[in-house]
């Protein structure tokens, strides 16, 4: 995976920084028909909005991400 510009909201949780885990996360994604990447959008839309008092808008983009299981 290509973390680039999101490494800051990710690299210091274990799911994006420690291979093992990496490998658990991929393998219950396949399993049950997720992609390792809507995981990381979702994760990373809360982190990047934690420190707002109102996450005006986040609403519609988790329904953006999500939109994308099938």
């Amino acid at each position: 995976m290509d973390f680039n510009v999101d490494e800051i909201y990710l690299s210091d949780l274990p799911l994006w920084s420690e291979d093992e885990a990496q490998k658990i996360l991929e393998e219950i994604s396949l399993k049950h028909g997720i992609s390792v990447d809507v995981i990381t959008e979702l994760v990373m839309l809360q982190r990047e909005r934690q420190h707002q008092e109102r996450a005006h808008g986040i609403n519609l983009r988790i329904e953006e991400i999500l939109g994308r299981v099938e």
